[in-house]
């Protein structure tokens, strides 16, 4: 069956990497109403990005995946950056693919500069574009140059001597965001596929590249604003409400449990304190045990839930 056929609840519509809270971005997000609302204002980049995908032959070749599928793909999303802007480091004068700005007048007042951190506080993003399917946690031994050998690593340094607070990368298939409080560790970032979520053909799943890629989405916060400063937001007091109704339900299993134990007759138990303290690291135990089962079982299916 091809991509285009499948169903949609097999389209893996993100890999989220602990930049988000995975059912936030499942269940919470697509029933908001200005997720909803983007829809429409979807669709004309969703037909873009389609033909994009369509014409692009892919190369192992950088310049060729920039100038035939990045650059158009972040034109069809409206984007304002610069090429290879010259920024000063401590390693030197570096370019990094791109520099994001809010308008094309902040753009245009740093042309032909070499930026410092100083310069940039109209930017908000960097990003840096590889050759089709590169990997990017991966050492190339191909790149003499240290700083460029592995991507995640390259864009991590133009993050800190840019101070923006995000950074985009991609090697034409894949597309990470990165935020600055976290991207030291690397390991924490949102990725989609982007020519899956194509060939799904369908709109709701175009929304996971295009609601957090569009310049937009790199707005300052509102209140009603589906921004990513916003979603951040939103995901991390979901997580944090998530985490204290689970602590709430943890203890009202465990008490529960322990009076099942003293209060079933054939165990005959005294509530002394050392039957007691024996009561309770039992119960401790069973709810361990059934946790960890628990655990098992999800992950032992022949599809795991978008977002690992």
């Amino acid at each position: 069956m091809a991509a285009s056929q499948l169903p949609l609840v097999l389209v893996q519509r993100h890999q989220n990497r602990q930049l988000f809270a995975d059912r936030y971005l499942d269940v919470t997000l697509p029933q908001r109403d200005a997720w909803l609302a983007l829809r429409d204002e979807a669709a004309p980049v969703f037909a873009q990005v389609r033909a994009i995908l369509a014409a692009f032959s892919p190369a192992p070749n950088e310049a060729q995946t920039e100038h035939e599928l990045v650059r158009p793909v972040l034109l069809a999303l409206g984007h304002a950056f610069e090429v290879q802007a010259a920024l000063k480091t401590p390693k030197g004068t570096r370019k990094p693919d791109y520099v994001f700005y809010r308008d094309h007048a902040a753009l245009v007042a740093n042309k032909g500069r070499v930026l410092t951190d100083a310069d940039l506080a109209a930017a908000f993003a960097v990003g840096d574009a590889k050759y089709w399917e590169r990997k990017l946690d991966v050492s190339s031994s191909g790149e003499s140059d240290e700083l460029t050998r592995v991507p995640a690593d390259q864009i991590a340094f133009y993050m800190r001597h840019t101070r923006v607070p995000w950074g985009m990368l991609t090697n034409g298939r894949h597309w990470r965001l990165y935020h600055q409080d976290t991207v030291e560790k690397q390991d924490r970032y949102y990725e989609v596929d982007l020519p899956a979520l194509v060939e799904a053909n369908e709109l709701d799943a175009f929304l996971y590249f295009y609601a957090f890629f569009r310049p937009a989405a790199f707005a300052p916060s509102t209140a009603e604003a589906l921004t990513l400063t916003a979603m951040l937001r939103e995901s991390s007091d979901y997580a944090r409400g998530v985490s204290d109704s689970l602590k709430l339900q943890v203890f009202d299993a465990l008490r529960h449990l322990a009076q099942g134990l003293l209060d079933y007759p054939r165990n005959a138990l005294t509530p002394t304190p050392a039957t007691l303290h024996a009561v309770y690291s039992n119960s401790l135990i069973v709810l361990y045990r059934i946790s960890t089962s628990t655990s098992t079982n999800k992950g032992s299916g022949s599809y795991a839930k978008a977002g690992g």
